[in-house]
C-alpha cells in the first residue's frame, strides 16, 4: 500500500502536507502496571489512513484517549509513529471528562447519531451538549491550526467534527481541507429536527470537499442547504457556493481490505479455527451469522423477530439451521444497556422455545473477535444476515464477502444500508417485514448451488475491484484536483463562455478532439470504448460547418473504425500515422514518420527493435499482475492497467521503472490515466500532429483542442497562444476547463449553435 502512495505522492503531493483530523487515534498508549504498551486499533479505515500517512509523513490530530497517552508525548503533544519505523506525528488533544461525556456521548452519540439514522425517539438534546461539542472542535481545530503549514490539506473524519472545517476556513483561507461523512445523511424532513441545523451546515461547508458513501446522501445534504441556508445549489455538479466559497460533494462509497480478508480466510489457521467451531458447538446443518457492534441500528431486535417467524413457520428447519450472533458491547451507557437486555432476552426467549438437546437455534457471543478469528465465522456461514435498519455503508457485509473463498455463501442485506447501493447479488429485505425476511432465509437455504455461486462471485470481484485502497485513492484524486483548481488560473468554460463565443464570432476554427475520455469515458476496458451514436451525431453535424481532426493516441485504423464519420482527419499513435481524409500520411519506417523532420532513432539491436524489446521485457516482468493489458500498436504501446486492483498499483510501478531503465534515450515514456504510453525519443507527439494538420489543412484557422490527459499537454502548449485548449479536469497547460467528459456533448451543442 504505501509503495503506491509514495508512487501517488512523488508526482502529485509532494510539496504538500497532509493532516488527517478524527476523533479516534491511530495508536493508544495504555498503562499496564509500571509499563505502558501500544494498541492499534483494528479498524480497517484506520490501517488504510495509516498507510496514507507512513508514505506522506504528514501529521493525524486525534482525541488522545489512553491512560499514558500524555506520559510518551513531547511538550507539542505530539509523537512519532508508528513504533517500529516512526515516519509521521500524532497529535493529541486532550479533553476533559466533562467534555468527554457532553462532547462525545452527549452530542455526538445522542443527537447526531440518531439523527442521521433516522431515530428521531432517541435523539436527546441538552444545551451543555451543544456548548461543549463547539469547545472539543476548537480545540481540535487549533491543534491542526499548530501543526498546518501554508500547503497543508487538512482531511477531516465523520460527525464528531462538524464544525471544525469552518474555523479553519475562518482562518486559514489558503487550506484544502477534505470532509468524509462515514454515516448516513438524511432528508431535510429528518435533519430539520436539529436545533443546530444552521451552525452545522455552516461547518461542513467550511470544506473544499465533503465525501459521502452513496450519492443519496449526497442529495439529502443538498437538498438540507437549500431548505435552511441562502447558498447557490448546483444539483448537477454537486456544488454548493456559500458566502463566496465553493464545496463540492462526492459519493465515495468506503471499503474492506479485500486481500487481507480473503488471504486470512484462505489459510490453513482458519480451517483448522473453522473445525474447532464446529466442534465447540457441535454444528451441523445450515449455518447463518450475524457480526454487529451491540447498537440499536444494527435492528438486531428485527433479526431476531425474523428468525423467530422462520423457525415458528419452518419448522423442517429447527435442528438444521443455526444462527451464530456476535453481538461487540458499544458505548455501554443508556440507551444502549437496555437495548443489550432487550436482545439477549429475545435470544433467551427463541433458545427455550425451539432448542432440542444440545441443540440451540442461536449461539450469542457478546464480545469482541478479532479478525484473524471473524474470517473463520464469515468463511463457514452459509448466509450472514445484515438488518441495519439505516447504514452509511456497513462493511461487515463486505468482509463477509471477501471472505467467502469458497464462494457458497449467500448474504441477505437490508436495503437501507448504504452498501444494498453497491452490492448486486446480494438478498435485499426491508428489516421492518419480518414475514418477508423470514421467507428470505428460506429461500437462501434452499437456493441451488450454482446461484450461490454465481451471486457470490460477483459479489467479489466487485469488493475486489473496489476495496479500500480504491477508497483512499478516489478521495485523493479529488484532493489533487482540488489543489490544481487552487494553483493554476485554468477557468470553468460554461462560467466563461461568452469570452469564448466572441473568439468563435471573429476567427474560422479549427476543432481537434481526443478519443479517451473526451469522446467517451474512461472504462476499465479500453477495447469497450466507444463513441456513443448521440456523439457521432453532434460532431457529424459539425463536421458540415468546421474542419476536425480526431488524435488519439490509439493506432490509426483503430481510431478511425470507432469513431465511424468518413472525410474527416484523424492521427493515430500520437500523431505519428496521419489519415488526411483520402490518404494515409504514415512512415516508410516504423520508428521514422517520413513527415518529420530530424534525426533518425538510434540503431536497433539485432534482436529486434527496441520497442518490441522493451514489451517482451515488460510482458515477463508484470505477467503475474492481473489486469495489465499491454496494447502493442506498432509504433508506439500502451500499458493499460486499469483493471489492477490499486494495492498491486506499487509493484506494477516498481516493476515498470525497473524494465525501463537503460531505454530512456531510446524511448519517451509519459504517464496517462492509469496508463503508460511509450513512443520512439524522436516519434512525434499530438502537440507535433497538430502543428503539421494546421499548417497543411488548416491555414488561417484558429485551433480549438480538447483533451483530457497528460498526451493532451503537447498539444495544448502547440496552440497556445494561437488558438484555445479546453481539458477535462483542470490543467497547468489550458485556459479554460470542463468538470467531465459529460460536458464535452453539451460544448460540442452549443459549438453547433454557434456556427450554424
Amino acid at each position: 500500500m504505501s509503495e503506491i502512495l509514495k508512487a501517488f505522492v512523488e508526482e502529485n503531493l509532494s510539496e504538500e502536507t497532509l493532516i488527517i483530523v478524527s476523533n479516534r487515534e491511530p495508536y493508544i498508549h495504555k498503562k499496564a502496571g509500571l509499563e505502558i504498551k501500544i494498541e492499534k486499533p483494528a479498524s480497517g479505515l484506520t490501517s488504510a489512513l495509516d498507510n496514507i500517512l507512513r508514505a506522506t509523513g504528514g501529521t493525524w490530530v486525534a482525541w488522545g484517549s489512553g491512560s499514558g497517552d500524555r506520559e510518551v508525548v513531547n511538550g507539542r503533544s505530539c509523537i512519532t509513529v508508528p513504533p517500529e519505523n516512526p515516519s509521521y506525528k500524532l497529535k493529541r488533544v486532550w479533553l476533559n471528562q466533562n467534555l468527554i461525556e457532553n462532547y462525545y456521548h452527549g452530542y455526538s452519540n445522542q443527537v447526531l447519531w440518531p439523527l442521521c439514522h433516522i431515530t428521531l425517539d432517541r435523539v436527546y438534546f441538552r444545551k451543555r451538549f451543544w456548548e461543549d461539542y463547539m469547545k472539543a472542535n476548537i480545540s481540535f481545530a487549533n491543534a491542526v491550526l499548530e501543526e498546518a503549514e501554508g500547503n497543508s490539506i487538512v482531511w477531516v473524519h465523520d460527525y464528531h467534527l462538524c464544525l471544525v472545517p469552518l474555523i479553519l476556513r475562518q482562518k486559514r483561507q489558503d487550506m484544502i481541507i477534505a470532509h468524509f461523512w462515514h454515516i448516513p445523511w438524511p432528508d431535510w424532513s429528518v435533519f430539520r429536527v436539529c436545533p443546530q441545523s444552521k451552525e452545522i451546515l455552516e461547518g461542513l461547508l467550511g470544506n473544499d470537499l465533503i465525501g459521502f458513501q452513496i450519492p443519496l446522501f449526497v442529495k439529502n445534504f443538498l437538498d438540507c442547504v437549500k431548505e435552511r441556508l441562502n447558498a447557490d445549489i448546483d444539483y448537477h455538479q454537486s456544488t454548493v457556493t456559500y458566502r463566496g466559497h465553493i464545496t463540492r460533494l462526492k459519493a465515495f462509497p468506503i471499503s474492506v481490505d479485500y486481500e487481507k480478508f480473503n488471504s486470512m480466510a484462505s489459510s490453513q489457521r482458519t480451517e483448522a479455527a473453522i473445525k474447532k467451531i464446529r466442534d465447540r458447538y457441535k454444528l451441523k446443518g445450515y449455518i447463518g451469522i450475524g457480526v454487529d457492534r451491540l447498537e440499536y441500528t444494527k435492528a438486531l431486535i428485527k433479526r431476531l423477530q425474523a428468525i423467530n417467524l422462520f423457525f415458528e413457520r419452518y419448522e423442517r428447519f429447527i435442528k438444521k439451521f443455526t444462527f451464530i450472533q456476535i453481538a461487540v458491547p458499544t458505548r455501554m451507557k443508556e440507551p444502549y444497556i437496555s437495548y443489550k437486555e432487550t436482545v439477549e432476552g429475545l435470544i433467551s426467549k427463541i433458545n427455550g422455545r425451539y432448542s432440542a438437546g444440545i441443540w440451540k437455534p442461536i449461539i450469542y457471543i457478546d464480545e469482541k473477535v478479532e479478525h484473524k478469528d471473524l474470517v473463520a465465522y464469515y468463511r463457514m456461514a452459509d448466509v450472514a444476515i445484515i438488518s441495519s435498519v439505516y447504514d452509511g455503508m456497513n462493511l461487515v457485509a463486505k468482509e463477509y464477502v471477501a471472505s467467502q473463498v469458497d464462494e457458497k455463501g449467500v448474504l441477505i442485506l437490508s436495503e437501507l444500508a448504504g452498501a444494498a447501493d453497491e452490492l448486486e447479488g446480494a438478498m435485499l429485505v426491508n428489516p421492518y417485514d419480518i414475514e418477508d425476511f423470514s421467507e428470505c432465509i428460506r429461500k437462501v437455504l434452499i437456493m441451488p448451488e450454482k446461484e450461490k455461486r454465481e451471486r457470490m462471485g460477483g459479489l467479489r470481484r466487485l469488493v475486489r475491484g473496489k476495496d479500500i485502497y480504491k477508497w483512499v485513492s478516489d478521495i485523493l484524486h479529488e484532493i489533487v484536483a482540488l489543489l490544481l483548481k487552487k494553483n493554476i488560473k485554468c477557468l470553468y468554460l460554461f462560467d466563461h463562455i461568452d469570452e469564448l463565443k466572441k473568439r468563435l464570432v471573429h476567427n474560422k476554427i479549427f476543432l481537434f478532439l481526443d478519443y479517451d475520455g473526451t469522446l467517451t469515458p474512461i472504462i476499465e476496458s479500453p477495447d469497450m470504448a466507444f463513441i456513443s451514436d448521440d456523439m457521432r451525431s453532434v460532431i457529424a453535424g459539425l463536421k458540415r460547418h468546421i474542419p476536425i481532426a480526431v488524435i488519439s493516441g490509439r493506432g490509426l485504423k483503430d481510431i478511425r473504425e470507432r469513431t465511424g464519420i468518413d472525410d474527416m482527419i484523424y492521427a493515430g499513435n500520437h500523431g505519428n500515422e496521419i489519415w488526411d481524409g483520402e490518404k494515409t500520411v504514415t512512415t516508410t519506417h516504423p520508428l521514422r514518420p517520413i513527415h518529420r523532420m530530424g534525426a533518425p532513432c538510434p540503431e536497433l539491436p539485432v534482436n529486434g527493435h527496441i520497442l518490441q524489446e522493451f514489451l517482451g521485457k515488460l510482458k515477463i516482468a508484470l505477467s503475474h499482475i492481473q489486469g495489465v493489458f499491454i496494447e502493442d500498436k506498432g509504433i508506439t504501446a500502451s500499458i493499460h492497467f486499469r483493471k489492477v486492483n490499486p494495492k498491486y498499483l506499487g509493484e506494477l510501478i516498481d516493476r515498470f521503472r525497473i524494465e525501463a531503465k537503460g531505454y530512456e534515450k531510446y524511448l519517451r515514456i509519459t504517464t496517462g490515466k492509469k496508463v503508460f504510453d511509450i513512443r520512439p525519443i524522436n516519434a512525434w507527439n499530438k502537440g507535433d500532429a497538430v502543428s503539421w494538420i494546421i499548417k497543411n489543412f488548416g491555414e488561417g484557422r484558429t485551433p480549438i483542442y480538447i483533451g483530457d490527459d497528460l498526451t493532451d499537454e503537447d498539444a495544448f502548449k502547440a496552440i497556445r497562444g494561437a488558438g484555445t485548449g479546453i481539458c477535462i479536469g483542470v490543467c497547468r497547460e489550458t485556459e479554460f476547463y470542463l468538470t467531465d467528459q459529460g460536458e464535452v456533448k453539451k460544448f460540442l451543442e452549443w459549438m453547433m449553435e454557434q456556427v450554424s
